[in-house]
């Protein structure tokens, strides 16, 4: 039986805990061969039939917030709060937000209603996420907000040909919220205003391939959205009772006490006892790793801290 675990942002999350000691996935580690690192949709890929080009953001996790499939060019559009910082911008947390539907929705319709003439729609489905149809594909190279959390956003703008386009929606963008009701509302009451809309993630969805693995088990909307386009049903972790031949089991980072008491002791009980075969491991930020039922069984080779040699 052989399975793909895949964590992205796994070792920022650790750092972010402190480093935390986690036993069994650094004996896991340990007795596991390194692979060449790949971006997570290099990973994903060759599981759905597709290259890393097809999976784009933007489009995949549309379908996992319940969007239909369509030949659009989607881009993701989260609604941010840019802080001014002496001569730069920093990009402050989602958890300072506390948006409400009724804001996000109210901010689109004001957007559809300015810039839908040109081709542009935006939508929330989600609070924290909106995804803006574009009037056609855009050459940019965009960057997922998640690393520049906290920091400046200078080098993390869009570049390539198309930039100058989306840089200019965003500035109009932000000339729009600004004097919107909902942040004169949120402002009054003490809470940060949406002043800008983060790009990033463009592209739209490939031809279903008919490929998919038997079992997909995530909470990640990226894959929640593959599961979906590939017409299968990704199980939330918190309802899976066992793994299945053939699965990819794609979580988040967040408690990782939960990873390890929940994760990897069941999957390292299961490879040396022959249940699993052979576990492919992206470790985001850390590395890809392959253990199979002999490498498991190398008592010998103790654990040691993440992220030493």
């Amino acid at each position: 039986m052989s399975s793909m675990l895949l964590i992205p942002d796994f070792l920022r999350a650790h750092q972010a805990a402190g480093r935390p000691r986690l036993p069994v996935l650094e004996r896991m580690l340990a007795r596991a061969g390194r692979c060449e690192t790949r971006h997570p949709a290099a990973c994903l890929a060759p599981l759905f039939g597709l290259t890393a080009g097809d999976i784009h953001e933007a489009p995949f996790t549309r379908l996992a917030d319940g969007g239909t499939p369509d030949e659009g060019w989607w881009l993701r559009a989260d609604p941010v709060h840019l802080a001014p910082d002496r001569d730069q911008l920093v990009l402050m947390p989602e958890s300072v937000l506390e948006l409400a539907h009724a804001e996000t929705h109210a901010l689109s319709e004001a957007f559809n209603r300015l810039f839908s003439g040109d081709g542009w729609h935006l939508e929330f489905p989600q609070v924290l996420r909106g995804y803006l149809l574009c009037p056609k594909p855009l050459d940019a190279v965009t960057h997922d907000p998640a690393p520049f959390v906290g920091g400046a956003v200078l080098a993390a703008m869009p570049s390539g040909p198309d930039a100058p386009r989306l840089k200019s929606l965003m500035s109009e963008v932000e000339m729009l919220f600004h004097t919107h009701a909902v942040n004169t509302a949120r402002e009054e009451a003490g809470r940060p205003p949406i002043n800008s809309l983060w790009f990033w993630g463009g592209g739209r969805l490939p031809a279903v391939t008919g490929v998919a693995p038997l079992q997909i088990v995530s909470d990640l909307p990226l894959v929640q959205g593959l599961a979906r386009w590939a017409r299968r049903e990704a199980v939330p972790s918190a309802s899976v009772k066992h793994i299945d031949t053939d699965s990819l089991i794609a979580l988040p980072a967040g408690d990782l006490a939960a990873l390890e008491r929940d994760w990897f002791t069941p999957l390292f009980a299961a490879l040396k006892d022959g249940r699993l075969t052979h576990l492919d491991i992206h470790l985001g930020g850390l590395g890809d790793f392959v253990l199979d039922r002999s490498g498991a069984q190398r008592f010998w080779r103790r654990g040691r801290p993440l992220g030493t040699s």
